[in-house]
């Protein structure tokens, strides 16, 4: 979320001196600055692109529009290699404006910058698998100049790097981490996160999970045949927006929806769990971790009792989780957690918490013995 937090920070600067740049024309010049407006306008739209719909992003497309059409004339003025001299009045009158919008967006964002710890300080490797198909006629591996539908998501622990008899470097299963055992290592994780979430808004619950030895796997599914509101919404950088959206403002309609929702769902887990299974060849040992909407669909599934499924877990199970069916908020979204009655959380309790939990719920439903409780107080999930 930090590569998000950037780009909105870099698109608002852009804007900044785009309007600032008419209050110091002091003599005949060309203009080039104003061709950052449209450089502007591009980078938020690709920012809707790659992180998705929300406060932050829209904010960044909003001014960066109002800035691109207020400038249009000096643009072509700079496109037919022509000089100015002065601004109008007008022109000045919109600069003030989107100039005072652009800083109160820069310090807006400043107040609520994302927390998120990088992969390789944590000794974590993040993989991504892309599907495409449909429920209807299965998933295959994305091809060139395909359209995903199916986006998973991998949070291993980095193999160290050994040497053999001759002095070559090969890679091996043993980890840096003296307390995971082998089992530990061997189990995989399913997390179905709630559609409010998606996997980017749980990455350091599942970070977390993934430095106490699990292999872990998350997923989301945008198929034309598991539609959740049948029009533009459904578009995948919009989807989490407006579900988060409906659920906020008016929380009876959503909480109605429910069955459909879980309907969605029960179609998400029973592919996903198909999906890794066919990558382990049926060979591993599956423990599925869901959120919000989708502790129904997850109870319903286990009831055909699948053969390589040990156990469930519903991280809004846990008390302490105080930002349940969106995320880890606290940390990738910290906006959205005051909105909710949640503060940022630099520590990274909750996630935290949660693998730690999930970790228990694991060890009880294996044959394994159960470790040692650890020291909620401890920095276990800095790097050792």
């Amino acid at each position: 979320m930090l590569m998000k937090f950037y780009g909105e920070l870099f698109t608002f600067i852009l804007l900044f001196i785009t309007n600032f740049r008419v209050f110091f024309v002091k003599q005949v010049k060309k203009d080039p600055l104003v061709s950052l407006a449209p450089i502007s306008f591009f980078v938020s739209i690709l920012q809707i692109v790659a992180w998705g719909f929300d406060l932050f992003t829209a904010l960044a497309f909003i001014i960066s529009f109002l800035v691109l059409i207020s400038n249009f004339h000096a643009i072509f003025r700079y496109s037919e290699n022509l000089y100015i001299d002065h601004y109008s009045p007008l022109m000045k009158f919109w600069a003030i404006f989107t100039t005072l919008l652009s800083v109160a967006a820069i310090v807006f964002n400043l107040m609520y910058y994302p927390v998120e710890l990088n992969n390789n300080k944590l000794n974590i490797q993040e993989n991504l698998i892309l599907k495409t198909g449909s429920f209807r006629t299965g998933f295959e591996d994305t091809k060139p100049f395909e359209f995903s539908k199916v986006y998973i998501t991998e949070f291993s622990l980095k193999p160290v790097a050994q040497k053999d008899d001759n002095n070559s470097s090969y890679l091996t299963n043993t980890y840096q981490h003296e307390e995971i055992q082998k089992s530990e290592v061997d189990k995989v994780v399913l997390f179905v996160p709630d559609k409010r979430g998606d996997t980017q808004y749980y990455k350091p619950y599942l970070q977390a999970l993934a430095k106490e030895g699990y292999i872990v796997y998350s997923a989301d599914f945008f198929c034309d045949d598991g539609k959740w509101f049948h029009n533009i919404a459904d578009f995948k950088p919009f989807r989490r927006f407006f579900l988060t959206l409906s659920s906020i403002l008016n929380n009876q309609k959503f909480e109605s929806q429910r069955e459909y929702y879980t309907y969605n769902i029960s179609q998400e887990i029973k592919a996903f769990t198909s999906i890794v299974s066919q990558l382990y060849n049926d060979d591993c040992e599956l423990f599925i971790v869901t959120d919000g909407m989708g502790k129904t669909a997850l109870a319903d599934f286990m009831k055909s009792k699948p053969k390589n499924v040990i156990g469930t877990f519903a991280l809004d199970s846990v008390p302490e989780f105080k930002t349940p069916g969106y995320g880890c908020v606290e940390q990738t979204d910290p906006f959205l957690a005051y909105i909710l009655g949640a503060k940022k959380d630099t520590e990274l309790t909750a996630p935290k918490l949660l693998a730690l939990k999930t970790k228990h719920e694991i060890q009880k439903s294996s044959d394994i013995p159960k470790l040692p409780e650890i020291n909620l107080a401890r920095d276990h999930f800095e790097e050792n």
